[in-house]
């Protein structure tokens, strides 16, 4: 079946082919005989996704919005990477100007969506206190050797206590994981860690560690490690100079996104939607336009 939206024809073809990107390349035929239930919630998500498209697409011509070529550029970056990666067919660049189109109609419908003050950020802040607290956390890198043998174990120990005397001359501990570490090419940073994040073994050691004193060699069920922590903060309430910026700017992509919501019921309501036959092909059965 195609649809008609506003007096334009969108084939059975561009439904399928949204189907294949929400189901992960499942067709409709796999999908119903996988789940019932979950083919008919793909159907309902790719018509929808393919509907607010043509839309927002129909509306950027009627507000005479039109995108650029440094637009659509933009936008192919963003789904294909540099230009060393990426497919520049007519059916690709025409996908990505109706994605810029779209991007832009969005903005179009919210541009008069008003930032917080300072004030507004600051209510939110101090009437919301428990989603801003943290728990206690540390800030952690470590060396691993990956071990489940005997063999492996002295292998990974032999490995790590060279990596113990490089430390002990004053070497940097990135530059020392990155050199004998299972998992190279981060300088070891595992990041803010809290209770419950690791394995207890893990946990076991560095949560008692002194912040930036290696420890010494200790082994979990992944195998032996040498750890660091640069830095521990104790539980307690995020600073709001801390997440003032980041606070704003989801207060305003929250609106934005409630603006934008609402526009799109009436648009979808007030849209002439018709349903045409296409008895030549049965998208449920997987076929395509030739």
């Amino acid at each position: 079946m195609a649809l008609r939206v506003n007096g334009e024809l969108i084939s059975d073809e561009r439904f399928y082919r949204e189907f294949l990107a929400v189901s992960g390349g499942l067709t409709p035929e796999q999908m119903q005989q996988r789940s019932p239930a979950d083919y008919t919630q793909a159907q309902e998500v790719a018509e929808r996704s393919v509907l607010r498209a043509v839309l927002l697409r129909q509306l950027a011509a009627q507000e005479n919005l039109i995108v650029t070529e440094q637009e659509i550029e933009e936008e192919r970056r963003l789904v294909w990477g540099s230009t060393a990666n990426q497919s520049c067919g007519a059916g690709v660049m025409d996908e990505m100007a109706e994605r810029a189109t779209v991007r832009k109609a969005e903005r179009h419908i919210t541009r008069y969506v008003p930032r917080p003050g300072r004030q507004e950020v600051e209510t939110i802040y101090r009437g919301n206190a428990a989603v801003f607290t943290l728990p206690e956390r540390w800030l952690v890198s470590h060396i691993i050797c990956l071990a489940e043998t005997d063999e492996e174990r002295q292998a990974a120990k032999a490995t790590l206590t060279r990596a113990a005397e490089e430390l002990k001359r004053g070497k940097p501990f990135a530059t020392v994981a990155d050199r004998y570490s299972d998992c190279k090419g981060n300088g070891g940073a595992l990041g803010w860690i809290s209770r419950d994040d690791m394995v207890p073994a893990f946990e076991e050691t560095v949560f008692n560690l002194k912040p930036k004193k290696p420890s010494d060699i200790f082994e979990t069920p992944f195998g032996l490690h040498i750890a660091l922590v640069r830095d521990h903060k104790a539980a307690g309430l995020q600073p709001l100079d801390e997440i003032r910026a980041d606070l704003a700017r989801r207060i305003f992509d929250d609106r934005r996104i409630a603006v934008l919501d609402q526009a799109l019921q009436a648009i979808f309501q007030n849209a002439d939607i018709q349903m045409i036959d296409e008895p030549q092909r049965n998208v449920a059965r997987g076929e395509r336009v030739q």
